[in-house]
């Protein structure tokens, strides 16, 4: 089974204040005739191996924090035609 990259679009979102490690890309998956489909992946943050295996470990025992594991990203004006394009895909998707 092939896949065919040439109808996926990558949309790439940086920061405002420039940092490049606060991005997320929206990948619209235009696949055949089927509905496209809209993907984000999100860039998280690097953290040493002991504090990413303390998390996993965390993870496994079902320990959640309330307040969340979290960065942010902030958007400016530049970036609504692209979210525009991202909610007309998904209006358009059949139900």
């Amino acid at each position: 089974m092939s896949i065919d990259f040439l109808n996926r679009e990558n949309i790439l979102f940086v920061c405002d204040c420039g940092d490049v490690t606060h991005q997320f890309v929206v990948i619209i998956d235009n696949y055949k005739n089927s509905d496209p489909e809209v993907f984000v992946e999100v860039k998280l943050n690097p953290l040493p191996f002991w504090k990413r295996l303390i998390h996993g470990i965390k993870y496994i025992f079902g320990y959640k924090c309330r307040f969340g594991d979290f960065d942010e990203i902030c958007l400016n004006k530049s970036h609504i035609s692209n979210l525009e394009k991202i909610v007309e895909t998904l209006k358009n998707i059949k139900e």
